[in-house]
């Protein structure tokens, strides 16, 4: 009885839907849509065909995409089933809908993923079925007379302004996240992307406009477009310490976009302004050869069943061919993670959207119950085992960096150790308190050592929820250290600047380690200086560097 009031209720929560579509494969035309119903005045044609089949599509047996059309969010099912060879021995279809984005970037269509699943798996051998679509539009179609920019139903949401983060868009009936939401996948990401997660989070904060360029299916490359746009948030606690409003804006994700796009993509390139900047995901490679449309090209590998085969990694580059790698300072960040999210897997807690949604939307505040960090002694070949291609990942030590280390161990071995103790600390606070999640069902101190292949399926889901919630509120963490500290610099070099003293803005090694950052990166120093520039308005920003002194000489 309580699975049906949960089923009757995420019913309810359906966002109303301004479209619904079926696009089928015609041999004459190519792909067309074959049976539509909108709301008037919005137009399909010519749009969400190609929106909906990214190519190579045809080579999937199912895929889900999300796109955006104007001010709605769109989400289609693929499905592809054996056929005759008259019909190129494939049927595939493609059943779609669009609501509007009333609220978050994807206006809660995931909600309707299941549904659409299902749909497009009963009509994809015989599309001129097509009554399970009327019922479903006649169950679900905004309301004509609803003005389509605001929320519908008895479940509409009076919310605040969402300028600064409107990032779950989650729905308080729901016990817990849906299995389609697209945070559910941020696990997946984050090993996907090992620490290259971490410049990749840093080129969205600085507002680039990034491509994602995938094979099919498209589902997790969406997917990743929503949780970097959540990733590169400015939690409010930080945007307060900005003067320059314009840059909180936050980073556009279009989801699916092809050669269709390309005009539009051009207009947002004309301008360079933070509003203009975007996030998107796609399967045309003349795309990525087009590198005016965008700043930042991440190639993911392709998707391969082969467990033998040698680990590839996405590849990151800016538009100039230059390659984007993780800093030293972010690989021991990531084990210092990595073991952590380890720790979590064996262990589940349930969370309401609302709870998740002010995770994301509010930082989770420092006072806010966050998974405590086991105390246990940190073991120096486990924090560094060896990536498979890491070398490929992660920029080698500078010079300077190994001079100053080995005379460390010359002088002082104490001195380093401090250093390291310091840095070990500053990752201990930043994931000090994070939500700790329940023992499972099958736990050894619940009672229950078996469950159903149902049960294990939720403690999955229940497990990737709760990862997704780490890492939003580890990476709003990180963000509110750099501003933190870059607001005292500024700060600091104004108040100077009252007293006749040239205002310069100048960042020491000791700052950088201060804002999780690593002293001897020269992409690192990159990042502060745009980060001033863009959230302080401050061009002018120079860093100073360690050096190595010895008996009064200079050596590097």
């Amino acid at each position: 009885m309580a699975a049906q009031d949960r089923s009757k209720s995420a019913e309810v929560a359906l966002p109303p839907i301004a479209a619904l579509f079926l696009v089928v494969f015609d041999r004459k035309v190519g792909y067309t849509i074959a049976w539509k119903r909108a709301i008037p005045g919005l137009e399909l044609d010519g749009v969400v065909e190609y929106k909906s089949l990214p190519s190579g599509l045809h080579n999937c047996d199912s895929d889900l995409v999300y796109f955006v059309h104007e001010q709605y969010a769109g989400i289609s099912a693929f499905a592809n089933r054996p056929a005759h060879e008259s019909e190129r021995n494939a049927h595939f279809a493609a059943v779609g809908l669009l609501v509007p984005l009333t609220y978050g970037r994807l206006g809660r269509s995931w909600l309707h993923a299941h549904h659409l699943a299902r749909l497009v798996s009963n009509i994809v051998d015989n599309t001129d079925n097509t009554h399970t679509l009327e019922e479903y539009w006649d169950q679900n179609c905004l309301v004509h007379s609803d003005d389509p920019n605001l929320d519908h139903g008895e479940h509409s949401l009076r919310r605040k302004p969402r300028a600064l983060s409107d990032a779950a868009g989650l729905h308080p009936t729901n016990p817990t996240l849906s299995r389609h939401h697209p945070a559910m996948s941020l696990v997946h990401d984050f090993d996907t992307f090992g620490p290259l997660i971490f410049p990749l989070q840093r080129a969205a904060l600085l507002k680039k406009s990034i491509l994602i360029m995938s094979s099919a299916p498209v589902h997790g490359a969406c997917d990743l477009v929503y949780n970097l746009s959540v990733l590169s948030n400015i939690p409010p606690s930080a945007a307060e310490m900005a003067p320059k409003k314009d840059a909180l804006y936050p980073l556009r994700p279009l989801f699916n976009v092809g050669i269709h796009d390309i005009d539009y993509l051009s207009q947002l390139a004309t301008k360079s302004i933070p509003q203009n900047s975007w996030i998107a995901c796609s399967t045309d490679d003349i795309l990525g050869t087009k590198s005016k449309l965008y700043d930042v090209l991440v190639e993911l590998p392709p998707h391969t069943s082969d467990t033998s085969a040698a680990r590839r990694w996405p590849r990151i580059r800016t538009s100039t061919g230059q390659d984007i790698k993780a800093t030293q300072r972010d690989l021991r960040r990531y084990y210092t993670l990595k073991r952590e999210l380890t720790r979590v897997q064996y262990q589940s807690k349930t969370y309401s959207d609302e709870e998740v949604e002010h995770s994301v939307d509010e930082n989770m505040s420092e006072s806010a119950p966050l998974v405590s960090l086991r105390q246990d002694e940190t073991n120096d070949s486990d924090q560094f085992i060896q990536l498979e291609g890491e070398t490929k990942l992660v920029e080698p030590p500078s010079w300077a960096s190994i001079a100053y280390t080995s005379f460390l161990w010359w002088a002082s071995a104490g001195e380093k150790d401090a250093l390291l103790n310091d840095e070990a600390c500053q990752d201990a606070r930043l994931i000090d308190d994070l939500p700790l999640p329940a023992p499972s069902k099958s736990s050894p101190g619940s009672g229950k050592r078996h469950s159903s292949a149902h049960d294990q399926a939720e403690e999955s889901d229940l497990t990737s929820q709760s990862v997704a919630v780490i890492l939003i509120a580890y990476a709003h963490r990180l963000t509110t250290l750099v501003m933190e500290s870059l607001t005292e610099i500024v700060e600091a070099a104004d108040a100077e600047a009252e007293h006749g003293n040239e205002s310069t803005i100048t960042i020491h090694s000791e700052d950088f380690r201060r804002m999780g950052l690593d002293e001897w990166s020269r992409s690192d120093a990159e990042f502060v200086k745009e980060m001033a520039a863009l959230y302080y308005g401050r061009e002018h920003v120079q860093t100073v560097g360690r050096t190595v002194d010895l008996c009064g000489i200079h050596v590097c």
